[in-house]
């Protein structure tokens, strides 16, 4: 008895007086030097004092990264070390005869939003910062005002939050330096804090926005050199850099830095570099040859060229003008078919040609519809070209012709006229063949494989072989289930195929009539470079727990090396939990693929909260590492995410992708179903009173549609959802076109079983459980209205409904604070309805009463 007394003693005195924070780290004291002239005043007449060495001595704080025993990054021999301190009060007994700085740091852990209080008692001038923002600053040095508290009181978002105070030590500063205690606010008295000098934590949106990111990669055509593009972004912020790399050890050779210098490329056949940098009132081309550090201007200030691209005989460069035909001002305006409503439709885009040996500047093509590059031939005198129209008359309602040029003359021969499906050609090494990617219709049945009765998914991307002598067509990819994402057709006469395949993209090769998988890390496949001649290409990837990476690979063995690691510094403290597959055998011929996200402390004993994503249309949900939907972030907040491939997605074979047709949910939303509860019975350490569902745009419409279905979500959100499918598809811009490929053949006043009987608004009744709609109001793809209208009917309806509007976001939100709010609104309402923890939404959306 005596013991639980003492215990409940204890607890009561910790919530009264706070939490000591017993232990802390520090740097080695700088020595700070006051300024020349500091015994003079400045224009505001004020006097420069040893306090205010505190503002203008400084480290980078919010770059700080505190790990004990661990060199500071940036610097050479900051080392951090156990601070001394006694019952909480931290010390620094050493002095010396002129001021310093030391820092000293925790970090704060807590896995709930709450609101508390941190409160300082400081010996010394100090300034406090959490997670790099100055939050607090402390002036007085003298000793009548040593003990008065300080304190700093805000809401903490769930996650691991940085302490850093900074003390200013003059040769009189007494020992202890601060000592700091917290106490949460009364409604979060019983929320477990812990303060840690342990750096490791979970991935938090800072991580998803931030950091460096892999862009464009191209090996020099003898393979010897790498150009690499990185983009770092800070705060929202980014800088960009390109690289010229040696790529075997890696030196860097040159750097391009900021956004002037553009189009940077290698010039065919030659290890030199090409560029356009803006001079006079046009551009100028500029070669770099690595060998001499040597540049040299090719075309000077030039108005016409503002993007170009080479002839493999580097004897001429094609690039783009532009007519614009629209009004500069109008009040009215006669619309000129669906597409007229785009921004820039009335803008026309016509090939030009600039000749090295003359200088001369030609048109080479004119008309209405802008024309496109696809490929120029290796030898340089022939080049495929494409336009595109509308054509309302035809299903699909758009048609696509295909021409290949004589450069020499500017004759054309007509491939295809009229095409109802799309391609994109390229020439083989030879020049007497086409690589044409499309969908499997692209030859009529020549590379369709689905079952009777079904329509062709064109999203599922397929590959073809066209001869341009005989005309002979070899669909190379019929059989092969993985969809295409990128082909390269190399001169050893291998074609390198980046494809979806189920949830990863991997990388395939072709050759001798058949395509096999390249064993090579990264779970999604992103960018391949295959040098001319030399046999190490370039390829980045990322992993479904880490960001991207840079390998080389061998094309002879085809081994893989890891060449580069940007983002190694960034993720070396952050922890993730593991992440397992979970396919379920639905019915006879269908499995629907699955993976769950686990915390990175998952205990088995335990009953966790669930997030159910899916899309639900034509794409899978690839294993991408960051993006709009980072699912180790919502596992970092104590979830278990669960994500499922329904039918109608590519990368599952042709049957497979062809289901989206014409389903709007009809087969969809009951996979779903019925996965959920079957993982929910294989796992008992889900609480199935706490499982919720997710999705955006057509992931948005299937979770609104989920809600009219089942009860077994206790919450949802939808993000962009498509409400009506009749209004999405008569207003979004590109709702009719995108319908070709969801309802084929199907409208309005045909399929009332579609449009109507599938459309959560009309069966708005039927919703049980809480729904969060999320929605730009800039969005063009799927208009606000849709979230609006369905929001209108639940109020109606007396049901359980919030909307929350993001300010001129279009389909995605891209601003960087704006991302913030929006993720941290998802975990707020899924933190209210699954963990039930409402305070941190009540917090962000205060009951206006109005």
């Amino acid at each position: 008895m005596k013991k639980l007394l003492l215990f409940v003693w204890v607890i009561f005195s910790f919530q009264v007086q706070g939490q000591i924070i017993r232990e802390w780290m520090s740097l080695p004291p700088i020595p700070v030097e006051m300024p020349a002239f500091h015994d003079q005043k400045n224009g505001n007449n004020q006097s420069f004092t040893p306090v205010s060495l505190l503002e203008f001595s400084t480290l980078s704080v919010e770059n700080l990264t505190p790990v004990p025993e661990g060199i500071e990054q940036g610097t050479k021999d900051f080392q951090w070390r156990r601070s001394d301190a006694v019952d909480g009060k931290v010390r620094y007994s050493s002095r010396g005869k002129k001021p310093s700085i030391v820092y000293n740091a925790v970090y704060m852990a807590n896995t709930e939003w709450m609101d508390g209080s941190m409160t300082f008692h400081f010996s010394t001038p100090a300034e406090v910062f959490i997670d790099g923002e100055k939050v607090l600053t402390y002036e007085a040095c003298n000793e009548e005002e040593e003990n008065v508290p300080k304190e700093i009181r805000r809401n903490w978002i769930p996650g691991k939050h940085t302490i850093i105070v900074k003390s200013l030590v003059l040769p009189n500063s007494p020992q202890t330096l601060f000592s700091a205690s917290f106490k949460a606010g009364d409604e979060f008295k019983n929320i477990p804090v812990e303060f840690t000098l342990s750096p490791m934590r979970g991935k938090n949106i800072y991580d998803v926005l931030n950091g460096t990111r892999i862009g464009d990669i191209q090996t020099s055509p003898s393979g010897k050199y790498l150009l690499l593009s990185e983009t770092e972004i800070i705060k929202g912020k980014s800088s960009r850099i390109t690289y010229l790399y040696r790529l075997t050890n890696k030196e860097i050779i040159y750097s391009f830095y900021g956004k002037e210098t553009t189009d940077i490329t290698w010039v065919p056949g030659q290890d030199k570099l090409s560029f356009l940098i803006p001079e006079g009132k046009g551009h100028s081309l500029y070669t770099y040859d690595p060998e001499t550090r040597r540049q040299e201007c090719l075309i000077k200030a030039d108005r016409s060229i503002s993007g170009y691209r080479w002839s493999p005989d580097r004897t001429y460069l094609l690039y783009y003008q532009s007519e614009n035909y629209s009004e500069k001002e109008w009040e009215l305006r006669k619309i000129e078919g669906m597409e007229d409503r785009q921004p820039n439709y009335r803008t026309r885009y016509f090939l030009c040609k600039y000749d090295f040996k003359s200088g001369i500047h030609s048109r080479l093509t004119w008309g209405n519809q802008t024309t496109s590059i696809m490929d120029i031939s290796h030898d340089g005198k022939q080049v495929v070209i494409t336009t595109n129209r509308p054509d309302y008359n035809e299903y699909p309602y758009s048609k696509q012709s295909v021409y290949l040029m004589d450069i020499p003359s500017n004759q054309i021969d007509t491939l295809w006229q009229d095409r109802p499906v799309s391609i994109y050609c390229s020439f083989s090494p030879d020049d007497k063949q086409l690589l044409v990617s499309g969908g499997a219709n692209a030859f009529g049945n020549t590379g369709v494989n689905i079952r009777k009765g079904q329509i062709v998914n064109e999203y599922d991307t397929q590959l073809f072989i066209y001869d341009l002598e005989t005309h002979r067509v070899d669909p190379i990819t019929k059989y092969f289930n993985p969809s295409v994402s990128t082909s390269y057709w190399h001169k050893d006469g291998s074609i390198y195929i980046i494809a979806g395949d189920t949830d990863y993209i991997h990388l395939f090769r072709y050759r001798n009539g058949k395509i096999e998988k390249i064993d090579c890390p990264g779970d999604v496949i992103q960018r391949l470079s295959l040098p001319e001649q030399g046999d190490l290409a370039v390829y980045t990837a990322s992993d479904q727990s880490y960001p991207t990476r840079v390998y080389t690979l061998n094309l002879t063995d085809l081994s893989t090396q890891l060449w580069d690691n940007p983002a190694e510094e960034q993720y070396k403290n952050i922890v993730f939990g593991k992440v397992k597959d979970w396919d379920y055998q639905y019915k006879r011929g269908t499995t629907i693929d699955g993976r769950y996200y686990l915390p990175a402390d998952f205990d088995p004993s335990k009953k966790y909260p669930m997030i159910v994503y899916y899309y639900g249309g034509t794409s899978p949900v690839e294993r991408t590492f960051g993006g709009r939907w980072p699912f180790n972030l919502y596992a970092a907040n104590g979830y278990v995410v669960y994500v499922m491939q329904p039918s109608g997605a590519t990368g599952f074979g042709q049957e497979f992708s062809a289901r989206h047709q014409n389903n709007w949910g009809i087969i969809t939303a009951d996979e779903i179903i019925a996965c959920t509860k079957a993982f929910l019975k294989a796992h008992p350490f889900i609480d199935p009173q706490r499982v919720g569902c997710m999705g955006a745009s057509y992931g948005g419409f299937t979770t609104m549609l989920l809600q009219t279905r089942t009860d077994i979500f206790a919450c949802a959100i939808s993000h962009a959802g498509i409400s009506s499918i009749s209004s999405y598809w008569g207003e979004g811009y590109w709702g009719y076109s995108y319908s070709t490929q969801a309802a084929a053949y199907s409208f309005p006043w045909n399929r009332k079983d579609i449009y109507v009987d599938q459309s959560p608004l009309f069966n708005a009744d039927k919703v049980k459980k809480p729904i969060l709609l999320l929605h730009g109001t800039a969005d063009v793809n799927v208009p606000t209205g849709e979230s609006i209208q369905f929001y209108t009917a639940l109020k109606l309806l007396g049901k359980e409904v919030d909307l929350v509007l993001i300010n001129n976001a279009d389909h995605a939100v891209v601003d960087y604070d704006q991302r913030i709010l929006w993720n941290n609104t998802i975990l707020s309402y899924f933190a209210k309805y699954l963990k039930g923890q409402p305070a941190w939404w009540e917090n962000m959306y205060k009951n206006k009463n109005l």
